[in-house]
């Protein structure tokens, strides 16, 4: 993964900042309204040629010429309205303000963070400026390497003393996200379930333990979901737990991510194909859990967290399974499979029954698991069950504090019945309502027992079409802030 920009705070006045790039935040009105001569004023800018068209809108950037300034440029960025300021509009602010400059830019200093005095700010403006500096170029020939070194946040003296930290904890927190989304952009030729396990074992050392079951390992310990979905690939399935073990932890929980690395329905083939090219990233669940335990023992997170990759290929091969196969998980609970394209439930079963059997305080299972998510509440959302209230609220919290969009939907009892089976103990898909969001989730709910255990179904909001604020085009690396910051609140 390409380094992220160096990041750091300073109290200097504006005019001793010597850098390529000043960016300041405006809010809606833009250059002419209220307050934006006094401040383009201050900036020794009053007599710069203004586009009237720029208005302050949330993300949007006027690139303006600096002569006779320290800065080579002044690039203001909108904030929106005054009254609906929020971390997560200078969150997108600073995304957007640094994606735009940098691939010309090598040093950036913005005064975002005085736009609402607080560490809370300060660390939003942190966190979106690493985030909008992030680029996938892997896969590339001449890669283009962003230009951007380091960003330089202006924030009150005031705060001085406790901004490193915050600054700090961003960077964490920036840098375990972009691991994420690099894991779900990659080719899928490149990021199989093998490869993703090799990922996973480059973090194995005194605070994480690695271990990888092979398909002989899954075919001992009963894992049926994996080896049944990956039998149509001519790449074998991995399962890989990870566990994190801080001294004295004071709680257990479990996260269990889907890691589908190619999907193409199997023999329920997706149609159109249309699709198919965001298939790559059916893996996003697997991608956060990892990226997530790239990060905690900087965090200091006193927990400890096992974690479950369910890694597989779904490709109709040969000997891939048929609509109307039963198959047996982990724990002995058969399943007809009457959709191969629900196969992100059937590898997850196998996961949240190992994970259920380490007996953990609660479990959180991340998946790309229906388009019918997407359908009720949208792209840029994800949807969570959760059999517990307490947790379901933790969560909801931690995602409003990392601004991403979490919304609670039902698991109706009354829904139960239509997975019931003619010929084994489950079904996969649930016929006879639509609620196809609901179903996925009241099956998975079958394999934790009496655990406290959650499910975020971040279909919609873990691939986007276009760059859009601090989220790029492709993989966004959702929900792991949000899971981060759930893990550090649940440590106090």
């Amino acid at each position: 993964m390409a380094s992220l920009p160096a990041v750091h705070v300073t109290t200097d006045a504006l005019s001793s900042l010597d850098v390529d790039v000043l960016i300041v935040p405006v809010f809606r009105g833009g250059i002419e309204g209220p307050g934006a001569d006094t401040a383009l004023s201050a900036l020794g800018l009053a007599d710069v040629p203004r586009d009237a068209g720029f208005r302050g809108k949330p993300g949007e950037v006027l690139h303006l010429a600096a002569p006779g300034q320290p800065w080579g440029q002044v690039t203001l960025v909108g904030l929106g309205r005054l009254d609906q300021l929020s971390d997560e509009m200078v969150r997108r602010a600073a995304g957007s303000a640094i994606r735009s400059v940098a691939s010309h830019a090598a040093t950036v200093a913005t005064t975002l963070p005085l736009a609402n005095v607080s560490l809370a700010t300060i660390r939003a403006a942190a966190e979106g400026a690493l985030l909008g500096a992030y680029r996938y170029d892997d896969a590339r020939s001449e890669p283009r390497p962003l230009t951007i070194t380091d960003i330089s946040l202006v924030i009150p003296s005031s705060l001085a003393a406790d901004a490193d930290e915050a600054v700090r904890r961003a960077g964490v927190h920036a840098a375990a996200q972009c691991v994420a989304r690099e894991l779900v952009t990659a080719p899928p030729n490149l990021m199989g379930p093998v490869e993703v396990a090799e990922r996973a074992l480059d973090l194995a050392g005194d605070d994480v333990d690695v271990e990888v079951w092979d398909t002989d390992r899954l075919i001992e310990e009963g894992c049926g979901g994996l080896l049944a979905v990956a039998r149509g690939s001519a790449r074998p399935p991995r399962l890989v737990h990870l566990r994190y073990s801080p001294a004295d932890p004071i709680a257990s929980i479990a996260l269990v991510g889907k890691g589908i690395t190619f999907d193409t329905g199997g023999i329920s083939l997706k149609r159109p194909s249309s699709i198919m090219e965001s298939m790559k990233g059916d893996m996003g669940g697997a991608a956060a859990v990892l990226a997530v335990f790239t990060a905690l023992a900087q965090l200091q997170v006193p927990i400890a967290v096992h974690g479950m990759l369910c890694l597989a290929e779904n490709m109709p091969g040969a000997d891939a399974q048929r609509p109307s196969d039963v198959i047996t998980i982990r724990g002995g609970t058969t399943v007809e499979v009457l959709n191969t394209d629900a196969e992100g439930r059937l590898v997850l079963a196998d996961g949240l029954a190992l994970a259920e059997e380490s007996e953990p305080d609660a479990i959180v299972d991340v998946a790309t698991l229906t388009g019918a998510a997407m359908r009720a509440i949208g792209n840029r959302a994800s949807a969570v069950f959760a059999n517990d209230d307490d947790l379901l609220r933790q969560l909801l919290g931690a995602a409003d504090d990392a601004g991403e969009a979490m919304w609670h939907l039902p698991m109706w009892e009354d829904l139960r019945d239509n997975l019931d089976s003619d010929v084994a103990d489950l079904e996969n898909l649930g016929r006879g309502d639509e609620a196809g969001a609901t179903m996925g989730a009241l099956f998975l709910r079958e394999f934790v027992g009496r655990t406290p255990w959650a499910h975020l179904d971040i279909a919609g909001p873990f691939w986007q079409d276009e760059d859009r604020y601090h989220q790029p085009k492709h993989g966004t690396g959702v929900p792991v802030r949000t899971l981060l910051r759930w893990l550090e609140g649940a440590g106090r």
